[in-house]
């Protein structure tokens, strides 16, 4: 009976194995059935694009191919995006990569690559909004060159 469960168990994850090389991607194939399933239609034909991005999830991946309208210019900006994120610098905020994607998502129709380092510093604000309509739109308002110059919290400072 043990021999039997043996090849049973070897023969399913062979199985498994040929699914995933027939695929020629990193995600299984009922992982991939699990986000087309979710995916928005016309966003069916960018899957692929979006799942060679390693640094993308599976969760990231389902995310975008269903709550967001791509386009091959918002793949070319997600991976531009997704290039500006370094793992120090979001950390010490409690932000991960998914929270970084998911700011993507939200903020896609209002990116260009000429806003995207905007949109970083903003994103690196300790803060709840995903939206950033306002400050992407007009992006030279919102970019101030950070001072180094000495200020007080009060107004006159005593000396004993």
């Amino acid at each position: 009976m043990g021999l039997k469960n043996y090849f049973e168990r070897v023969f399913k994850n062979l199985t498994a194995l040929e699914n995933k090389m027939q695929t020629g991607f990193r995600f299984s194939q009922s992982e991939i059935n699990e986000i087309i399933s979710s995916a928005k239609k016309e966003n069916l034909q960018y899957f692929e694009s979006l799942a060679r991005m390693p640094e993308l999830t599976l969760f990231d991946v389902g995310y975008l191919m269903s709550s967001v309208n791509l386009t091959i210019e918002k793949i070319e900006i997600l991976k531009k995006a997704s290039s500006l994120y370094k793992e120090e610098e979001f950390k010490a905020q409690g932000q991960t990569f998914s929270d970084f994607v998911f700011r993507i998502g939200a903020n896609i129709d209002n990116l260009n690559m000429e806003n995207l380092e905007v949109f970083k510093d903003l994103v690196q604000c300790k803060n709840e909004l995903y939206d950033f309509t306002k400050a992407l739109q007009n992006p030279i308002k919102y970019k101030h060159a950070r001072k180094k110059e000495m200020r007080f919290a009060f107004q006159n400072v005593f000396v004993e």
